[in-house]
């Protein structure tokens, strides 16, 4: 059995084109994750059963940036711009891959700065009508 590492250094992170390379220190950096269920099991009284299958797979895609990156600017910089967001993530040493289409930047979370002794990463949250995945 070998080892995999997961790590940002193995993270392959493009938003509107832009690779990713500034994580902030929130952990995990990157969240990937399923905005509804993939599919519906419908059960009838009488022992029969339906299944109801969704057309696409819709994501939302979270990420933690280091704040005041040249990347965050960018980013909010294409998301007023109008275009749709698109993202991929691929995990160097594994198969793993994502890819999200047709979305857009749904939230800015919360810039806590002029603390004491810390202050919060950029939290970009974007959400994805269709994706890929393996």
């Amino acid at each position: 059995m070998a080892l995999v590492n997961f790590g940002a250094e193995g993270a392959n992170l493009t938003i509107f084109g832009i690779p990713i390379e500034q994580y902030g220190d929130t952990d995990p950096a990157i969240t990937i994750e399923d905005i509804e269920q993939r599919s519906t099991l419908k059960r009838g009284l009488g022992g029969t059963s339906l299944r109801m299958d969704n057309v696409t797979t819709p994501k939302r895609l979270t990420v933690n940036l280091m704040p005041d990156s040249a990347e965050v600017r960018q980013i909010l910089a294409a998301a007023r711009s109008g275009v749709d967001a698109t993202f991929t993530f691929t995990q160097t040493g594994t198969n793993e891959s994502h890819a999200g289409f047709d979305g857009i930047l749904v939230n800015r979370n919360q810039v806590g700065r002029a603390g004491k002794t810390t202050v919060t990463d950029e939290q970009l949250v974007f959400e994805f009508a269709d994706s890929e995945e393996t």
